[in-house]
């Protein structure tokens, strides 16, 4: 008489059940965590191609100056024209950030932040690449934006308007030169940087659903990193 096979008893069942979601519970956020770096790091890296770009034509006549854009911020047409990305489509793409969708609705909030009522778009659409709306922030400008009553949009005592070149950086605009970002040397200048509001709309390493986080910067030396801490205190 053959013996007849055992099969799992229900106890038994309930300890593999429990044991495979305890371990899901581990790996997800394991995983999700490694593909939110993962995306941290092609922004800086797309922080960097941009950076190589704005060295490339600095070179030759231009006599190591960056592009001059109007203002810090979007849009930014004239800065993607003089570097030829509408022609270059791979170019194009480094200009958006993968984790722009975590900062679209923040950007889109009128209430989120300084100016008042201001709106954005940084993700990458045909849209947005046809309007010149990218993802990051642009640190060679003439002038801060301006809000309703007439305040600037940031504040000119910390982001103050200035030209980059190679070697470094001069004030326009009648910016006084006793300004600390002045005496900055071009390891720490910063040239790009991720979109951000007043109110903290920093992409990348976040804790605990916290809007506090990094921020990938571009520096006038051509290398880029992530810098935590509120964008005032650590501009440069």
């Amino acid at each position: 008489m053959q013996p007849r096979e055992r099969g799992f008893t229900l106890i038994e069942l309930l300890v593999v059940i429990s044991t495979i979601a305890l371990l899901m519970g581990i790996l997800v956020p394991a995983l999700t965590r490694a593909r939110a770096v993962a995306r941290e790091v092609v922004c800086r890296g797309n922080l960097r191609q941009v950076s190589m770009a704005l060295q490339m034509y600095a070179q030759g006549d231009r006599e190591g100056r960056y592009p001059l854009e109007a203002t810090e911020h979007n849009p930014h047409r004239p800065l993607l024209e003089k570097l030829n990305v509408y022609e270059n489509e791979g170019l194009f793409r480094v200009f958006y950030c993968p984790e722009a969708h975590l900062m679209e609705a923040g950007a889109a909030d009128p209430n989120g932040g300084t100016p008042p009522g201001g709106v954005d778009s940084v993700v990458d659409t045909e849209e947005n690449r046809q309007r010149g709306h990218i993802t990051y922030v642009y640190w060679s400008f003439e002038r801060n934006k301006t809000e309703p009553t007439g305040a600037t949009w940031r504040d000119a005592r910390v982001f103050f308007p200035r030209a980059l070149a190679n070697t470094g950086m001069r004030p326009v605009n009648g910016t006084p030169e006793e300004s600390r970002n002045l005496r900055t040397s071009p390891s720490e200048v910063w040239v790009l940087s991720d979109f951000f509001r007043q109110r903290g709309i920093f992409p990348h390493r976040r804790r605990g659903g916290a809007t506090a986080g990094g921020l990938n910067i571009a520096f006038l030396d051509g290398h880029a990193d992530i810098v935590f801490g509120r964008p005032q205190d650590n501009y440069r």
